[in-house]
């Protein structure tokens, strides 16, 4: 279909997650966390070995994304509002984003993403450091960055690992015990800055077939000349 709408030779189409990790890490083997609303690590060994960790959307993973901690932050507020919880702070944080708490499901559910309202609420959670609720997330998104490493050098040496998405503007709160959970003696992973966002790493993957994610990407030539669709007939002007 990209071979009969545009006028190019050769058309590559792979995963978004495969061009966030290629300008993450500038075509190089290793492991990339993508945290926002939800989380996944994607892991792609020197052999093209490729490792997709966790991903499984808001009921069935995505363990220590935006959503999870939003949702954890808001399940105290609603039990210290009940009264089966501790006193937090994240009760009248709750209440100034999102108005009477009594009508707080619907208001989470009403613009059909509740994940997305949720994790909304991480910068106050973060913000709190309430009930180690940002600790925990990190705990969960270490163990997603040393499965992925582990499924592509099961008994290689420490690999590059970049940490990109939304959720890194948690800083500190976040950063420094995901950090101190993913560091140590005997690491598979080294973390590194990103190096690029993803449309850079579609264009590596374009121009360069001997990166590591070579066999991740699906390439068509075209065999015809190509015919480029008619041109709309354009309306008479109006006088």
């Amino acid at each position: 279909m990209l071979l009969e709408d545009l006028a190019v030779r050769e058309a590559a189409v792979t995963s978004d997650a495969v061009t966030a990790h290629a300008g993450a890490l500038d075509g190089r083997a290793g492991v990339v966390l993508a945290i926002g609303t939800g989380s996944v690590a994607v892991g792609i060994g020197t052999d093209g070995a490729y490792a997709r960790v966790d991903g499984w959307g808001p009921l069935l993973g995505d363990d220590g994304s935006g959503a999870r901690i939003g949702t954890a932050g808001l399940r105290a507020a609603l039990r210290a509002h009940d009264g089966r919880g501790p006193a937090t702070s994240l009760l009248n944080a709750a209440a100034g984003l999102f108005g009477d708490l009594e009508r707080l499901p619907a208001r989470v559910g009403r613009d059909g993403n509740p994940a997305r309202t949720a994790a909304s609420f991480a910068p106050e959670v973060a913000r709190a450091a309430d009930a180690g609720d940002v600790v925990a997330s990190a705990a969960d998104l270490a163990e997603t960055v040393l499965a992925a490493a582990g499924r592509i050098t099961p008994d290689g040496g420490p690999l590059p690992l970049a940490v990109t998405g939304g959720l890194t503007g948690l800083g500190p709160a976040l950063t420094a015990p995901l950090t101190d959970a993913i560091s140590g003696a005997g690491s598979p992973v080294r973390i590194m800055s990103p190096l690029g966002d993803p449309l850079d790493g579609a264009r590596l993957l374009a121009l360069d077939r001997a990166t590591p994610h070579a066999r991740l990407v699906v390439r068509a030539r075209r065999t015809s000349p190509h015919t480029p669709p008619p041109t709309p007939a354009t309306p008479p002007a109006r006088t």
